[in-house]
């Protein structure tokens, strides 16, 4: 039996037009491509249009949005890891002498990307890359994230130091150690 609980009820629509822009964002700095981010948000919003009877309000609608991304993206690296190595790969070995050459507006963006803070983060394991990712793409506070990730708040205070301190160590090693931007280290101390 289901109750009605109208206090708990939330308008479609409204939330998309007050979220949308902030889970674009977010997906785009998960994904690292406009078009991934595209469809994860697409996948995010058909799954909370089909859930929204179901939200509780024991959260901000935000973070429950965030929750239901955060899934929807986990999913798609575990299904898309393999083809995204493979592709990988074959932009590494890319030989400029062959015939096949990606258009130069593809190559930059690629270029780009690489070269980013971001694309070091998306090397992160799954759980810090996610924590950085609410923290510094979302400006979210620990307890929100916490409550996004449904983890204790001391499990995003290890995640965010360990994240930070792995992050310093792959710009370190990739001669980028300059990189890291004032709030990361202010993390960094405070997350101990």
């Amino acid at each position: 039996m289901k109750r009605d609980r109208p206090n708990n009820r939330v308008d479609f629509q409204q939330l998309v037009d007050q979220h949308l822009d902030r889970i674009h964002r977010a997906a785009l700095v998960l994904s690292g491509n406009p078009w991934d981010a595209e469809d994860l948000v697409q996948e995010t919003f058909l799954l909370a249009a089909r859930k929204i009877d179901g939200f509780r309000g024991d959260s901000t609608p935000y973070t429950w949005l965030y929750g239901i991304l955060l899934n929807i993206e986990r999913r798609h690296r575990r299904r898309y890891g393999t083809w995204r190595r493979k592709l990988d790969t074959l932009y590494q070995s890319y030989d400029p002498r062959s015939h096949a050459v990606p258009s130069a507006e593809r190559a930059a963006q690629v270029a780009e990307w690489k070269e980013s803070l971001w694309s070091q983060v998306a090397r992160l394991p799954d759980a810090q890359r996610q924590t950085l990712v609410l923290r510094f793409s979302e400006g979210l506070q620990y307890e929100e994230i916490a409550q996004v990730l449904s983890v204790p708040l001391g499990t995003v205070k290890s995640r965010i130091h360990h994240g930070l301190s792995r992050l310093r160590q792959q710009l370190q090693a990739d001669g980028e150690a300059s990189v890291l931007p004032s709030e990361f280290i202010e993390d960094l101390s405070y997350a101990v």
